[in-house]
């Protein structure tokens, strides 16, 4: 550390301090009477006393500074990556691999941690910043870390990356092409066997979640077989221990795969569990994959929604696209114009800049109001601000020119109708603006605002997106077009509009769903991944229809064996939720209850709870995957056995050393405390030493 200081006044003023501080202590002592019968060494003491002390006061008069130079030396940054899927213990070596592998690696990372920085994460489901070797993970992601890598990493010394896995993924992007975005090397270190086997498995079942009672849907069968060459086996789905379809197959050569169609009837509603199994050959490494159970929903309905355009307009396939992800909606999509006015069937309307300058749309709307038909009205450039006046949605525009405006939404903290998360918030304050008309946006009624609208930076308590219940009929409204602009920015940012997409479904999920006529309602998912909590929220309402949280929910969730499983609900704001933790797959049922003013409100359902295959889907480690990721990033491949050879490999590169850092601070020295403490002794002393003379 290099401590100097500096000023911005000549330093020939320094002897105009030191005069200052001379004459001074020479017109207070020089012959003074009042001191004669004192010691000279005394009165030499008390002059120097006074002399620093105002010498210090007239340097602190230049405003000087005191500037300091740190140097930090920082060690390369090592990351090392441990798989800790289920897959790797698929070698026949799994014991010895969990006995000895982790001495292994914490003795060469102990050796390493003199020259490196450390750090372990442990990738399975997901990348935790743990090291950890229980290597129960149900999925493999391996490019899950490099995001949070790149990010957390930036501008930091990162020397290089240690990957140890057996190369098998089944999530997330190819490891080849995104561990170069790290500019670091990256060595892996190869687990599992590539020793091929004999085994005959199901590698995947495609299948969709859910089906409509009376229909046929399709199961597609991924079949792998390697070293069966010749053999002929069963493919059999069941449900309830009865055998509904069988297919044989003849495997023709060592390495074998084929992909089978089946179609099942949907016989019966609700959870449906089928199990395809495929014949267990002798010889094989494991029976674990001969078999996947899935699970379908199986459901009586199937809700219409009905989109009506005033021209065609990118927003229209944004939502189109969401709204057949769901097979539970069917949707049709019609311009104003060539519509025929036939409702039968409908659930629900979409009005995209309906009534407009050229269509006014008051017969159709009058037909809507007549019927109950809930209608979402988006605004746009082409939207009659006379006519969405009439529509009586519980907004009133005024003081429109003709104009538009750019309006950015503003998440409203007030909001009821259906659950918005943090996320939620986070990602759409930062959508692009739409284009909705412009003008004075007063509230007339009574309504829930899940958006407000804010100009440039400026947040008002204009509303953006609004529902609204009227009788019978619900409504909602989103002024402004360009719901494909939130749907692109998200993507580019985030790699997916999981927000744009729930922002539009549960719009549509809210007004197409018929009103349970009763004060206790539990919302929740029909399916879970046996890697996720399974979750509810729930809500109950006075005689007043007011939301409120003051009864205690209880529920008790039961699987098929009969065991039960009771939980209470957390309350939330106004409202009740629950986690209850990740459960094994299979069919639940479960039933909530609350209690309030001696009257016993219950809600039923069920749901599913699906397990993740795909660790067993493949058994042999690609180990050829792990060599290309190492020579594209510059590092090398090693196994288990020898990845001691890493330590020296490491040290002996020269483009990963440490790296020194100077940091510069200035401080102003009237600042300094034990300045100040010298200044404060210095006076004190001599006072003191006079006093104690008879002076004072």
């Amino acid at each position: 550390m290099n401590i100097s200081i500096i000023t911005e006044s000549p330093w020939w003023l320094v002897s105009l301090c030191l005069l200052a501080a001379a004459a001074l202590s020479v017109i207070l002592y020089y012959r003074d009477q009042r001191f004669s019968e004192v010691p000279l060494i005394w009165i030499r003491l008390m002059a120097v006393f006074r002399f620093l002390a105002v010498f210090i006061l007239c340097l602190l008069l230049m405003s000087p500074l005191i500037k300091t130079i740190q140097r930090e030396v920082e060690k390369p940054i090592l990351v090392f990556l441990q798989d800790g899927s289920s897959s790797v213990l698929s070698a026949k070596d799994s014991v010895s691999l969990r006995q000895t592998y982790p001495g292994k690696v914490k003795a060469m990372l102990e050796k390493l941690e003199a020259d490196f920085d450390v750090r372990t994460y442990t990738i399975g489901d997901g990348a935790s910043d743990s090291l950890s070797f229980e290597f129960k993970g149900a999925e493999t992601d391996l490019s899950d870390p490099v995001a949070g890598l790149r990010s957390r990493y930036a501008g930091r010394n990162l020397g290089a990356v240690i990957l140890a896995t057996d190369g098998l993924y089944n999530k997330g992007q190819n490891p080849l092409y995104s561990y170069p975005v790290l500019n670091a090397p990256v060595y892996t270190v190869g687990m599992g066997d590539t020793t091929v086997f004999r085994d005959l498995m199901i590698r995947n079942v495609n299948h969709n979640k859910t089906a409509f009672l009376g229909n046929t849907f399709p199961l597609e069968i991924s079949l792998d077989a390697r070293k069966c060459s010749g053999e002929n086996v069963v493919i059999t789905v069941t449900r309830k221990e009865k055998t509904l379809v069988t297919r044989t197959i003849q495997i023709s050569s060592k390495r074998f795969n084929a992909v089978v169609p089946v179609f099942l009837d949907a016989t019966e509603k609700g959870s449906n569990k089928y199990t395809v199994g495929v014949t267990e050959l002798d010889g094989e490494l494991t029976y674990k994959n001969n078999s996947w159970d899935l699970y379908i929903d199986v459901i009586d309905n199937r809700q219409v929604i009905l989109c009506l355009a005033n021209a065609p307009h990118p927003d229209l396939s944004a939502i189109r696209s969401t709204v057949e992800s769901n097979p539970g909606y069917e949707f049709r999509m019609v311009l104003a114009g060539e519509f025929d006015g036939n409702l039968t069937g409908v659930n629900m309307v979409i009005l995209h800049q309906l009534p407009s300058s050229a269509n006014n749309a008051s017969s159709l709307i009058e037909k809507l109001s007549k019927q109950s038909v809930p209608v979402w009205y988006i605004l746009g450039s082409q939207s009659s601000v006379q006519g969405f006046n009439n529509l009586q949605t519980g907004v009133k525009l005024s003081d429109n020119r003709g104009n538009l405006s750019e309006i950015i939404p503003d998440v409203s903290r007030d909001f009821s109708v259906f659950a918005v998360d943090e996320e939620f918030t986070r990602r759409i304050n930062g959508f692009p603006p739409l284009i909705a008309p412009f003008g004075s946006y007063s509230r007339t009624d009574n309504i829930q605002v899940l958006l407000n609208q804010k100009v440039g930076q400026v947040k008002t308590d204009m509303p953006m997106m609004w529902f609204n219940t009227a009788g019978e009929t619900k409504t909602a409204v989103l002024a402004g077009e360009g719901l494909w602009k939130w749907k692109l920015r998200e993507f580019s940012e985030h790699g997916n509009h999981d927000i744009t997409s729930s922002f539009i479904s549960k719009t549509i999920q809210f007004l197409s769903s018929k009103d349970i006529k009763t004060p206790f309602r539990v919302f929740y998912k029909r399916s879970f991944a046996e890697n996720e909590p399974v979750t509810m929220d729930a809500e109950f309402y006075n005689p007043s229809g007011e939301l409120i949280n003051t009864p205690e929910v209880q529920v008790t969730i039961s699987n098929d064996d009969g065991s039960s499983f009771p939980f209470t609900f957390n309350r939330s704001g106004k409202s009740y939720n629950l986690n209850a933790g990740y459960l094994p797959a299979g069919i639940y049922r479960f039933t909530a209850t609350a209690k309030a003013e001696g009257v016993s409100q219950t809600f039923t359902g069920a749901f599913t709870v699906t397990a993740l295959q795909a660790e067993q889907s493949e058994t042999v480690a690609d180990h050829g995957l792990l060599r290309s990721v190492s020579a594209r990033t510059g590092g090398t491949f090693t196994n288990i056995n020898s990845m001691e050879t890493l330590i020296e490999e490491l040290k002996s590169r020269n483009d990963i050393k440490p790296v020194s850092y100077s940091r510069k601070k200035l401080d102003d020295v009237i600042n300094v405390k034990w300045v100040f403490a010298i200044i404060i002794l210095l006076l004190a002393s001599e006072w003191f030493m006079r006093k104690r003379n008879g002076s004072y």
